[in-house]
């Protein structure tokens, strides 16, 4: 028993007529007549009483015509769902804090006036741990510094940043590591890459002297900057959104600010859902 051939007893058993059920599924009526013949000597039964050329079902073809639908929709919904047609169904994000903050409310937004089949999750996670969910499929897509470094996975720009040393406002101006004057510096975890890049930043320098203390609050870090307690990193996306950010001092880093944050996905895993993530990234 084959899909085809099921597919021609319904259109059959539709229209009566095996003419009629050709142009329905644009066959030529020998074709439907062969399939007919081949279900009905697959399944031992009579499916249809034939009365000149009107054909109605017989018995065995009523009790038959629902399951045979059934069989159908499943197997036609099935390939939907295999060729991402559907606006809908889940699509599980992960995205770092800083990306929370300023850029993934208005993606959400947008996501939600274009496609609200689309049952949208999103995750806060680390750099690393961003990478590794992405890659065992835990994430759909994710939002992360790049670019990623990886045959398994593949990224592409969704917006760039920078990243800025904050300092109190009366500090001198800050080009290289040798010119901070604070005690200590503010950052984020050991598994962030923006914490990578401090170190890297430090070590160039000559300044892994400085401690670092890990600070996961954005208001915290800005406070004790602004007490005049140390020095931070702090995304100008970031920084832009918190109270008082009048009341420090931003210095550009240059190409050691320079930040990408990149959508990550596995390579020939990119979703239906996960590509109207990207689109509607483009107008964000």
């Amino acid at each position: 028993m084959q899909i085809s051939q099921l597919r021609a007893f319904c259109a059959v058993a539709q229209t009566g007529s095996i003419t009629t059920a050709a142009r329905v599924l644009n066959k030529v009526p020998s074709s439907i007549t062969v399939r007919i013949r081949q279900l009905e000597e697959d399944l031992g039964r009579e499916l249809f009483l034939r009365e000149n050329k009107r054909m109605s079902l017989s018995p065995a073809g009523r009790q038959l015509l629902d399951h045979a639908q059934q069989i159908l929709d499943l197997t036609d919904g099935t390939r939907a769902l295999m060729r991402d047609e559907e606006t809908s169904g889940p699509l599980l994000v992960g995205a770092l804090d800083v990306v929370l903050v300023d850029y993934m409310p208005h993606l959400i937004g947008m996501m939600r006036q274009r496609h609200r089949g689309i049952n949208l999750t999103v995750r806060h996670q680390a750099s690393e741990d961003l990478v590794a969910h992405v890659a065992d499929g835990s994430l759909d897509i994710a939002l992360t510094e790049g670019p990623i470094s990886s045959k398994a996975l593949r990224s592409k720009v969704a917006f760039v940043d920078e990243m800025l040393l904050v300092t109190e406002l009366s500090h001198r101006d800050v080009h290289q590591p040798a010119d901070l004057e604070c005690g200590e510096l503010y950052g984020f975890r050991h598994d962030c890459s923006f914490r990578f890049r401090m170190d890297r930043w430090l070590s160039a320098g000559d300044r892994l002297d400085m401690p670092v203390i890990e600070i996961e609050s954005y208001h915290t870090m800005l406070a004790c900057v602004s007490a005049g307690m140390g020095a931070a990193w702090m995304l100008r996306s970031i920084l832009k959104t918190l109270p008082g950010h009048h009341q420090v001092k931003a210095h550009s880093l240059g190409e050691h600010g320079r930040t990408e944050i990149h959508f990550v996905w596995r390579d020939g895993h990119l979703s239906r859902n996960a590509k109207l993530l990207m689109e509607s990234a483009m107008t964000v």
